[in-house]
């Protein structure tokens, strides 16, 4: 059976979905798009019936606006304006921002707060087209680099590249494009200074959750990342112990992981997954490999490792990926060990991430082509 299905016994019943959601959880999607990438994130409630909502990159335009309008429609996404706060491009590739224009013309000034995106300067048309349509629009436009920090509510957004020594090279020595890719990493509840009357408090908020949304950065702009962001590190020493105790933290420790660059074997490698050590790790791809053939075995072998380590036995063998949480678009839901009869497409991956270490995984069974339908979400439980 190929590493990126699942057997049916690892999925509950259809429904549920939408009285699972909670109003202090952050609802994530990565849709199932095919060759690219388009996420959906719902942060927790700042008001009752309101949260903030964001875009990172987007290829397929209607079937996010489908989902936008079926989650309003259903009342997880209430009315707030602007809908959403923030629009990111990660990189100018057509399976990153080929949908951005038509996102841009369909939201406008009233329902669009910012747009992020690297600075990196792309002939192709779908990126023309895009800042075209932003130079009409008076919206903020930002072109972040590594430590650039926006908070929204208790939720902290800090881009962790690309660095600025790629910036600053972006024209003069060159810079591969998917390395120009700003990567995100989102933190809720995060600590901040809150002020009640005249009183000004630093809350540092427990059971903080973490997610890193990679992009395609490759390997150089993920080294860029590992010397601008130095991990706490596991030694018990003197040092590192005053530093927990005070509050120290290991910046690029996330418990969700979206795999940068579709799982391509120059997006990351068994250090970097090491320094995250997700807890669900999400690839969007293609079944049979599409176009670029990713996951590479290479990229696979280092998420598997980093999570679930293993001796160098012949007999030793990695935990499956649906057991590791990892994750992938492009999964196919089959039943049966000896001989898998082909079910039918997972698609696109729904999480519930919430105070207390909260988990959930959920799968839509839509096809790239499919809309996202919210009452055929199944939830994923991972055997052990």
């Amino acid at each position: 059976m190929p590493a990126t299905d699942v057997d049916t016994k690892l999925l509950g019943k259809t429904g549920g979905f939408l009285a699972a959601c909670r109003p202090t959880d952050l609802v994530y999607f990565t849709l199932n798009v095919g060759d690219g990438d388009t996420q959906l994130l719902l942060l927790p409630e700042h008001e009752k019936g309101k949260r903030y909502c964001m875009v990172v990159d987007c290829i397929r335009a209607e079937k996010l606006f489908k989902l936008i309008e079926d989650l309003a429609d259903t009342g997880v996404l209430g009315e707030v304006e602007p809908l959403l706060a923030l629009v990111v491009a990660t990189h100018p590739h057509d399976d990153h921002i080929s949908g951005m224009a038509a996102l841009l013309r369909r939201f406008g000034n009233e329902h669009i707060g910012e747009l992020w995106e690297p600075g990196y300067y792309h002939t192709s048309g779908a990126y023309i087209e895009m800042m075209r349509e932003l130079e009409d629009l008076d919206i903020g436009h930002l072109q972040p680099a590594g430590g650039t920090t926006r908070y929204l509510d208790q939720v902290r957004l800090t881009v962790l590249a690309p660095g600025i020594v790629l910036r600053n090279k972006f024209d003069s020595y060159g810079v591969n494009i998917n390395n120009a890719s700003i990567v995100l990493k989102i933190d809720f509840p995060a600590a901040r200074i809150l002020e009640r009357g005249p009183d000004r408090t630093l809350m540092r908020l427990g059971s903080t959750q973490t997610l890193i949304l990679g992009g395609d950065a490759q390997t150089h702009s993920w080294g860029q990342v590992l010397t601008d962001f130095p991990q706490l590190g596991p030694a018990s020493t003197a040092v590192t112990d005053a530093l927990r105790k005070s509050g120290g933290t290991t910046p690029l420790d996330a418990q969700v992981f979206k795999v940068p660059h579709h799982g391509s074997k120059h997006g990351l490698n068994l250090e970097l997954v090491e320094a995250i050590h997700p807890a669900i790790s999400i690839v969007s791809s293609v079944h049979a490999g599409g176009k670029y053939h990713f996951p590479h075995d290479v990229t696979q072998a280092a998420l598997r490792e980093a999570i679930d380590p293993i001796s160098s036995k012949p007999e030793d063998h990695h935990k499956p990926d649906p057991e590791l949480n990892i994750l992938y678009t492009a999964s196919r839901e089959v039943k049966g060990a000896r001989k898998p009869a082909d079910v039918g497409p997972l698609g696109t991956v729904g999480l519930l991430v919430g105070t207390g270490g909260r988990q959930e995984i959920w799968r839509f069974g839509d096809e790239p082509t499919d809309d996202v339908d919210l009452s055929k979400g199944r939830p994923m439980r991972p055997e052990g």
